[in-house]
């Protein structure tokens, strides 16, 4: 009894140390934001005379982000979106249905979790011409479809074990009730899979909202997300690591409130997939 409880408090400790350790640039950032510029060059942890303020997240927020918000919104719950609802039913189609190649088709479908996205970013650019996606508001459709293409087989990686646990006599039941496959999917598949749908939304969402490369590649200036606008904060030329600490505290809390707001689901769902077989 007395060494479980030694290797618990170790464990504590040793998890708390790494908190703390997390925590370090975090707080950096934070301080970095609420404090004036010539203040921070001597260390932010030196409160001699220290003032505290507001400024810069005005400052980078009139600078440039403001004019990126609605589009990272657009961008990543058009995306979220898209990919959980095509990846519920690809897993559906998956797990409870049978049709020629299925193994195949999973198998190329997973396969896409490997491709890393540096590989096909230039060619992706004269699809995008040809499709007509690099011209105005169709951009916004172009680079949702780009980032469903590469969530798709995250979705059905993830959500297959919460999809293949729904009992096959209860579809049954349903079969006998007259419930169809949309039927049997919408009342009764999704009901029980929404611990591993939500957990996999929040995951994409902080995917595609922390997205900088495909947005900066395939993306003009008037469509770009807010991870382009605080990058273009930081000039080669000015070092302005208050505008930019601000602008990343900024960046940082959608997907935090959303973190806070359905970490219950989450918790639930990674409980969920790690007792799944």
């Amino acid at each position: 009894m007395r060494s479980a409880r030694l290797r618990m408090l170790v464990l504590y400790l040793g998890l708390v140390v790494f908190a703390l350790l997390w925590l370090v640039p975090v707080m950096t950032a934070f301080m970095t934001s609420i404090r004036p510029l010539d203040e921070i060059r001597g260390g932010w942890w030196n409160f001699d005379g220290a003032t505290f303020t507001l400024d810069n997240y005005a400052r980078a927020w009139d600078q440039g982000l403001s004019s990126f918000v609605l589009n990272t919104f657009v961008i990543t719950l058009g995306s979220v979106a898209v990919t959980v609802a095509a990846g519920a039913l690809a897993t559906y189609a998956f797990i409870h249905l049978t049709f020629r190649f299925q193994r195949l088709w999973f198998f190329l479908l997973i396969t896409t979790m490997i491709v890393p996205i540096q590989l096909i970013l230039i060619p992706l650019l004269p699809w995008f011409r040809t499709l007509g996606l690099d011209q105005g508001a169709m951009q916004f459709v172009g680079i949702i479809l780009v980032h469903t293409g590469f969530g798709a087989g995250w979705a059905v990686f993830m959500l297959s074990s919460f999809f293949r646990e729904v009992p096959k006599e209860m579809l049954e039941a349903g079969q006998i009730d007259g419930a169809g496959h949309w039927a049997q999917f919408r009342r009764l598949v999704l009901p029980l899979a929404m611990p591993g749908l939500v957990s996999f939304a929040i995951i994409d969402f902080i995917f595609v909202w922390n997205d900088l490369l495909l947005a900066l590649t395939l993306l003009q200036r008037d469509f770009q997300p807010i991870q382009v606008g605080l990058a273009n904060l930081q000039s080669p030329h000015l070092a302005q690591q208050d505008l930019v600490s601000a602008g990343a505290i900024l960046a940082i809390l959608p997907p935090l409130v959303l973190f806070a707001a359905l970490n219950r689901y989450y918790v639930r769902g990674l409980f969920a997939g790690g007792t799944k077989g």
